[in-house]
């Protein structure tokens, strides 16, 4: 059984806060925690809506907010009981915490006994069906079985080994994600090294398995962290595959495969902390699955920010239910890999004003990342360099996002536009839902707290409109409308949009008034600042304040958004000017893109890089300095020295 960590832990319920038991490093129950629960709240019980729908988490370390994370887990109910993939979470958390074991331990079996079934249904069937088999299912009993081993019975340990059989390892076949590939060869790679008796689909046998899936996932991990991969950033992909890695780095047998596992997350976890401010995971996205994907904060963190969150902590509580914990526990549970405190110390110093640029490799394309953090916010954006308007990054790619500090949830904003479900199969004439994915032909250029866009949408594409969300939540403290601007007060800062032509109001999303703009050819600008400079006298005061500055200051020249290419010129709330010009596809990126007359130099855009951190594209070394501190990875050979 691994051991636990040596903490308590403070869990809050609106009337009610407690503190639960301490944990020994063997895993003993030791005294109790001083009670500090109001008397007259009602107990934290499993499967409490209460406690599933509002309890929030906390902790000053890691530790602390990973055992109050594993708490949560064990006092709550899987809405599927028999669902390895949502279920697994709440069981192994009470096999961890040695809470209703028997409970845990029967609908383990249970689970897996139905998933069984259903794939011996499945494949007797149709054999190639492809959802027969389902990646997170094989990851959640394998992962719950190596964590949990010397307390699942040996009959429940039989039914995981007949599933992880029923799979083929030879070659890799069927859907390509990364996190259908880290969680499958994963799963299969942990699986032969566990049990040599092992023989699966392709009569492969354990060391044959793990020969093949060993060189496939040395694979991922080389071109993740040369590359980047293309669920980066997604708000929840990328914490499932965290947790795969993490299976591996934590119990591997092989110290290679440790090794470069933990040096994976390393990379991983790094990039999260260059998005990081505070709670808010502020970073365009490969994928962002509808709405709620995109609009996370410490209320609905989605799986990546939780872990995040895990890591880095917050600047408050956040609530339980959001962090998708089918997905995002894993890496709460013990283990031994654990981040450089070096990158910690990054995700948490918001102090003063930074920019983070990125690069994403993506086959013939490429995108270019950009994070702009302030003390009160951050602003992210993406610009993309791909061959044709039907690549299935659009699909759900977040192109930009405006996050800030807020004691209220939903304090997202980010400019939309409607999209195919699926761009390669535009034939279907089936529309994304609300806030899913983005239109392929719209292009936007950051600098610093600035951003703006223009698009220029074929009239033989069905999908156009440009959206944007303005929360009801309570996060905008105040919204006015002066000139075509809309302001907007965010308690902790101030930010302004506007479509460059002529837009409505339609009906509300998902708890946001939504801005709508009917036009082919058109462009947006949104502009942001601390509350500082426009500080005093309360909320409309500083709104007013804002406005006239931009009303004032700015200065927007669209006389050419009609043309061919359309032509965006805008004179900042910073004094910086921006040029934008639509760039077809096919057509090579040169000036379209102007800073005060020199062009954005896209092509020299680190793989990471920061005041603190620098990897170049396809780069070997990445290093990183930040105070006393400094360390450098050598991925040529995969390994790490401080510089």
């Amino acid at each position: 059984m691994p051991n636990l960590r040596d903490l308590s832990f403070l869990v809050m319920v609106p009337g009610m806060m407690m503190v639960f038991g301490m944990w020994n490093p063997e895993g003993r129950a030791a005294e109790p925690a001083e009670d500090i629960s109001d008397p007259a709240a009602p107990a934290l019980l499993a499967g409490d809506p209460v406690a599933s729908d509002e309890l929030r988490l906390n902790g000053k370390t890691e530790a602390e907010r990973a055992t109050a994370f594993l708490h949560y887990c064990a006092s709550t109910q899987p809405s599927a009981p028999l669902y390895p993939k949502a279920a697994m979470c709440k069981y192994v958390a009470r096999l961890i915490l040695k809470s209703d074991t028997g409970y845990a331990l029967t609908q383990i079996d249970q689970a897996v006994t139905a998933v069984l079934n259903k794939a011996h249904s499945g494949l007797s069937k149709n054999p190639p069906d492809p959802h027969a088999l389902d990646p997170f299912d094989k990851h959640a009993l394998v992962h719950t079985w190596i964590l949990c081993r010397e307390q699942i019975p040996s009959a429940t340990v039989d039914k995981i080994r007949a599933y992880v059989a029923l799979w083929h390892h030879r070659v890799w076949k069927g859907y390509g994600a990364m996190n259908y590939r880290l969680m499958e060869d994963g799963s299969g790679y942990i699986a032969a090294e566990q049990w040599p008796e092992l023989v699966d689909a392709d009569g492969l046998h354990a060391d044959e398995i793990k020969a093949i899936t060993r060189e496939r996932i040395f694979g991922y991990f080389n071109d993740i962290v040369h590359r980047n991969f293309g669920e980066y950033e997604a708000p929840t992909y990328e914490g499932i595959d965290l947790s795969a890695i993490k299976m591996l780095a934590d119990s591997s047998l092989d110290p290679e495969m440790k090794k470069r596992a933990a040096l994976t997350l390393d990379w991983m976890l790094l990039n999260i902390a260059c998005s990081w401010n505070q709670g808010y995971n502020t970073a365009s996205c490969g994928r962002a699955k509808y709405w709620g994907s995109t609009d996370t904060s410490p209320d609905d963190l989605d799986s990546t920010a939780a872990i995040g969150w895990l890591y880095f902590g917050g600047n408050r509580p956040v609530r339980g239910r959001g962090m998708d914990d089918a997905l995002s526990v894993w890496m709460a549970c013990p283990g031994a890999y654990q981040p450089p405190g070096i990158i910690v110390e990054i995700a948490h110093d918001r102090k003063a004003p930074v920019t983070h640029l990125g690069s994403v490799l993506l086959g013939q394309g490429q995108v270019r990342l950009t994070v702009y953090h302030r003390p009160s916010y951050s602003l992210a954006s993406q610009s993309e360099f791909l061959p044709a308007p039907t690549d299935g990054l659009y699909k759900e790619t977040r192109r930009q996002m405006l996050k800030w500090i807020s004691e209220k949830p939903s304090s997202t904003f980010c400019p939309l536009q409607e999209n195919p479900r699926r761009p390669y199969r535009l034939q279907e004439h089936i529309a994304n839902v609300w806030g899913y994915g983005e239109n392929p032909y719209e292009q936007s250029m950051q600098d610093g707290g600035t951003l703006i866009g223009i698009y220029s949408v074929p009239e033989d594409y069905p999908y156009y409109k440009l959206s944007a969300p303005f929360s009801q939540s309570g996060s905008i403290v105040k919204r006015i409308e002066k000139a075509g601007w809309v302001f907007c007060h965010g308690g902790s800062m101030l930010f302004a949009f506007r479509p460059v032509k002529s837009y409505t109001w339609g009906k509300p999303e998902q708890g946001h008034d939504v801005l709508w703009s009917d036009f082919r050819k058109n462009g947006w600008i949104l502009e942001t600042s601390e509350l500082a400079p426009y500080a005093g006298g309360g909320v409309d005061a500083e709104l007013e304040r804002f406005a006239t500055a931009v009303l004032t200051h700015t200065k927007l020249n669209a006389t050419d958004i009609d043309a061919t290419n359309p032509h965006l010129r805008y004179t900042s709330l910073s004094g910086h000017q921006l040029d934008l010009t639509y760039r077809p596809f096919g057509q090579p990126y040169s000036t379209q893109q102007l800073i005060d007359g020199q062009p954005i130099a896209y092509a020299d855009y680190p793989l990471l890089g920061n005041a603190w951190v620098h990897q170049a594209v396809n780069g070997d070394i990445l290093q990183l300095h930040y105070a006393n501190s400094s360390l450098e990875y050598d991925f040529k050979n995969w390994t790490t020295h401080p510089n």
